[in-house]
């Protein structure tokens, strides 16, 4: 790495364009890359790992975590509490890491504010040449995935416009067509900017 400092990776996307996936593909492509692991009110899906996938937690631990300046950033999604733990971010930029965070749009949003310099944002879109053909693409994409009833659905498809036009905000965008090719040219220019 050409920095003394890290370089934060900041994905995010609409619900279901496939950036925790493409987070996933990158890690097993660079294996001295370190993860950002969220915090999370949510329900554990199946096959997900607590500390692995996200630190779960209840509501009582998160706002106390809240409250004791933990978080770098928290959000209400989807009538759940994310959170991006500070401490490993800050441990990654002073040991030179490259520090890959999947992260909601308003999340990236602060983490673009508080750290501008030591960022590159990426923003993932999901295939269609137009809003409705992105719309059915991602509704396709969540009712494959499951866990997520659809009222619950209906509520992420409704963000997805307002997400959307957050996209001119971000260093790079990438239209998820193909998993591989877009993980490919995500981490191709990963490298060129670290």
């Amino acid at each position: 790495m050409k920095n003394k400092t890290g370089k934060l990776i900041i994905l995010s996307a609409p619900s279901g364009a496939g950036k925790t996936t493409i987070c996933k593909n990158l890690l097993s492509l660079n294996d001295n890359w370190k993860y950002s692991i969220s915090a999370t009110t949510r329900p554990m899906r199946e096959n997900e790992i607590d500390g692995k996938d996200y630190h779960f937690l209840s509501k009582e631990k998160f706002e106390h975590k809240e409250k004791f300046g933990e978080f770098i950033e928290c959000e209400w999604v989807h009538g759940n509490r994310y959170g991006t733990p500070v401490q490993p971010l800050e441990d990654a930029l002073n040991n030179g890491d490259a520090f890959l965070l999947d992260v909601d749009v308003k999340g990236a949003m602060n983490l673009i504010e508080e750290f501008e310099e030591d960022c590159l944002s990426i923003f993932i879109e999901p295939p269609g040449m137009n809003i409705q053909e992105k719309l059915e693409s991602l509704n396709e994409r969540l009712l494959k995935r499951g866990g997520s009833n659809e009222t619950l659905i209906k509520q992420r498809l409704k963000r997805f416009e307002l997400e959307l036009s957050y996209k001119e905000k971000f260093n790079l965008s990438f239209i998820n067509e193909d998993l591989n090719e877009t993980t490919n040219e995500i981490d191709k220019k990963i490298k060129e900017n670290l």
